[in-house]
């Protein structure tokens, strides 16, 4: 995998930023809500200007998601998908859910380089 060109450590959020993808650990407790995911998503678009990316969630601290927040990332023009990284089968399944409320590609994984090779296959469609 090709080296971090930027790390970002905010209240909520641990962002690695790639050349094609963004790595997020969100912080344990975090409940992400609108608000916090428009801040992502300006730091993103920021960092990647025009270019398409793929977010990647490492899942490795416990937190909650409000699904809705799924509902209109197909606005953010340049955001290729989202993948999420589990590290136990509770995170799969809730993970799954989430899925259902996404209308861009969304996929689930359990191991780490499946996710970054899935994210580089997805930007070369």
């Amino acid at each position: 995998m090709a080296s971090t060109l930027k790390t970002k450590d905010l209240d909520f959020v641990i962002l690695k930023f790639h050349e094609n993808f963004v790595i997020s650990e969100l912080k344990d407790g975090v409940l992400l809500e609108q608000k916090k995911l428009n801040r992502l998503i300006k730091i993103c678009t920021d960092f990647y200007k025009e270019k398409r990316f793929i977010y990647i969630s490492k899942r490795i601290n416990n937190y909650n998601v409000n699904p809705v927040v799924y509902l209109n990332l197909k606005e953010v023009k340049n955001l290729g998908g989202i993948a999420i990284v589990c590290s136990h089968n509770n995170c799969f399944s809730t993970a799954s859910f989430e899925k259902n409320f996404s209308k861009i590609p969304f996929e689930v994984f359990l191991d780490f380089e499946e996710a970054v090779k899935w994210a580089e296959d997805l930007l070369k469609k």
